[in-house]
């Protein structure tokens, strides 16, 4: 950095078209990004601080520089040097996925990754949120409070495709994650009083809409599905007072059924139970066949995982040069053989393996566990020891370049 003190000069020919220059901090002061003043004398010049007019220990530094210490003006050219060094060095990221695996990304990586859409545009996430077409709808944000992280959920839906992202979301998102299921998740008031309000409001006439809609239902199971519904939203309320230290009372218990009045909406339904059970058993083989056609179209490589039972085991397949899975997540093939390698150690071992001290990343994700009998935990994914051992041959078969192997 160039240093101006008191008595240091230029002449005036040298400086007659030179503006004043930010500086980093005066000394002086302790100001920092304000203006050096030239102030002329005689043939020549000092330069003082605009914002207390001193002159000892005024700083002045390179305005473009990056680095932290900044450069002096005289370093200019080292400054560039190394600029252009660390953009030779510097990885591209990878900020496009498919519509399927952007919700793992976002669920798993979205510190790291920071921002993420599909190809489309219409499903992208920044940060904590995840969006659906725009800002207007968010889908869903990670919070964090001092008693634990979880996921606000928008309660709302919008369109057809918006639905389809929700629920692409809600897939990616592992069980064992605190989800509440919300009306506001505006940035601006999020945390605020009015916000809490309205979203426990909107709990309370949710519970409400329930208990209403289990009263009036002329079927047994409306009748208790309505009723079950209100209980689990009592139960998402009351957590939610709780988890942002709310000082709203909790809801008394949700009273019983009229039992006598299930016991005679049921006798009515049997006749027509007894005529729908083939209706449903035909439905359900039908289902079954297209489920089956869908997985060995999938496993073949062919299409995406559409038409796959959302309940159906995770499974994989490699194309190109990665390992897809039927949920949606890809990891490239040097990443599959490592976890691979980790795997079989475990089950010759009989000892289950847990990521505690011991990382193996696989893509954007990691493995959480290993069971001794091959079962593999990462994320949202179970995948079963028969499952990776059917793509082992054709992993082992595949020439890549390896990385490290994770520690068993």
């Amino acid at each position: 950095m160039n240093g101006f003190s008191n008595g240091h000069r230029r002449t005036q020919s040298q400086t007659e078209d030179r503006r004043p220059s930010r500086i980093k901090q005066c000394d002086a002061c302790k100001k920092k990004n304000v203006l050096a003043l030239r102030e002329t004398q005689g043939e020549g010049f000092n330069l003082k601080c605009s914002n207390c007019g001193e002159y000892p220990g005024i700083i002045s530094s390179y305005r473009t520089c990056p680095h932290d210490p900044v450069h002096r003006s005289d370093e200019a050219h080292t400054c560039e040097k190394q600029k252009c060094q660390a953009q030779a060095t510097r990885k591209r990221r990878k900020e496009v996925f498919t519509t399927d695996e952007l919700p793992h990304i976002w669920m798993h990586s979205w510190r790291s990754q920071g921002n993420a859409r599909n190809s489309a545009g219409n499903l992208y996430f920044q940060q904590a949120s995840i969006y659906s077409y725009g800002n207007h709808f968010e889908i869903a944000r990670h919070v964090e409070t001092k008693r634990g992280d979880a996921i606000l959920f928008n309660a709302a839906s919008y369109s057809v495709t918006t639905t389809r992202h929700q629920s692409a979301v809600r897939q990616a998102i592992p069980d064992s994650v605190r989800v509440f299921n919300v009306s506001d998740l505006n940035l601006s008031k999020f945390f605020s009083k009015d916000t809490h309000k309205k979203n426990v409001a909107d709990y309370e006439s949710r519970i409400n809409a329930a208990l209403l809609k289990a009263i009036r239902a002329r079927s047994s199971w409306q009748k208790e599905y309505s009723h079950s519904s209100a209980i689990a939203l009592r139960a998402d309320r009351n957590e939610y007072v709780r988890f942002f230290g709310l000082r709203h009372k909790p809801l008394p218990a949700i009273p019983a059924l009229d039992s006598k009045g299930l016991d005679a909406i049921k006798a009515k339904e049997k006749q027509r139970i007894k005529i729908e059970t083939e209706k449903t058993k035909t439905a359900n083989a039908e289902r079954l066949a297209r489920a089956a056609v869908a997985i060995e179209n999938w496993r073949k490589g062919v299409g995406d995982s559409y038409g796959i039972p959302y309940d159906a085991p995770a499974m994989l397949r490699i194309v190109d040069n990665e390992v897809q899975t039927s949920k949606g997540a890809r990891i490239p093939v040097s990443h599959a053989k490592r976890a691979s390698v980790l795997a079989r150690a475990v089950v010759s071992r009989g000892e289950d393996w847990q990521s505690n001290g011991h990382t193996c990343p696989v893509g954007a994700y990691k493995i959480e566990r290993i069971s001794a009998d091959g079962t593999i935990k990462a994320g949202c994914h179970v995948i079963s020891r028969n499952e990776w051992e059917r793509i082992l041959p054709a992993l082992d078969a595949m020439t890549v370049t390896e990385e490290a192997p994770a520690e068993a």
